[in-house]
């Protein structure tokens, strides 16, 4: 009998310390800084999604490939979950867990263009760049102003996008502001110095995690509103001055 439940404590010990080292599979864009800096695995959004399987005893390894890509990526047998998506990229609601991170994306302009953007619709006039997937996840009208574009990109790397805004090459980038305020102040340039122009025509963008699983999509937002009552999250907020 005693060495039954020795047995049966083994057993119960192994698969809690199993279940401890869990590794999940998390598909991520390329480099975004704030949000993702995958030189030194850090930024805001990669240390929240840690932090959220963490509470739930999970290890997360993050797989990094170009956003446009990504939605395909769950499909592969050894991938749990793609983060920073939204309905317009996987539509199955059952799968996609609660917002846990808002962007806020924003057309930009050289000053010295004098352009005029009123509306998402008047991008219809102008060359621009934007991130990959723009034209599903910034919605119809975007993608109906994109598609009359006279030249419409979707760049990877989001650090070329400034290039090309700079060095004159399109008239309007679209992309994050925080990301674009990264890039420039890596450049050393203030907003001011640069003579650009923003146009606030977009409304905040929310992300949430697509996961293969329903029961994943639970525990995930279990956790995300444990971890956004903690001090935790207070001060990762604090340390990336998200306020």
């Amino acid at each position: 009998m005693l060495k039954k439940f020795i047995v049966l404590v083994f057993l119960i010990f192994i698969s809690n310390n199993s279940y401890s080292q869990q590794i999940v599979k998390v598909v991520v864009g390329l480099s975004k800084p704030p949000y993702v800096i995958k030189e030194s695995m850090s930024g805001f959004e990669l240390e929240l999604i840690e932090q959220l399987f963490k509470i739930s005893g999970k290890t997360v390894e993050f797989i990094f490939a170009p956003y446009g890509r990504s939605e395909k990526m769950l499909e592969l047998d050894d991938i749990n979950a793609i983060m920073t998506v939204n309905e317009q990229i996987f539509p199955n609601n059952t799968l996609l867990s609660s917002n846990y991170i808002n962007y806020q994306n924003v057309a930009i302009s050289l000053e010295i263009n004098n352009i005029l953007l009123p509306t998402i619709a008047d991008l219809a006039n102008y060359s621009i760049a934007s991130f990959q997937l723009a034209h599903k996840v910034l919605g119809q009208e975007f993608a109906n102003a994109v598609a009359s574009s006279p030249v419409f990109t979707q760049v990877s790397d989001q650090e070329k996008q400034l290039e090309l805004l700079l060095l004159g090459r399109i008239d309007v980038l679209v992309m994050d502001i925080k990301i674009f305020l990264y890039y420039l102040n890596k450049l050393k340039i203030s907003p001011e110095k640069s003579k650009i122009k923003f146009h606030h025509i977009f409304p905040i963008s929310p992300y949430k995690v697509a996961f293969k699983k329903q029961a994943d999509v639970i525990e995930f937002n279990q956790a995300l509103t444990e971890f956004k009552r903690s001090v935790n999250y207070r001060e990762l907020i604090k340390k990336y001055n998200f306020n």
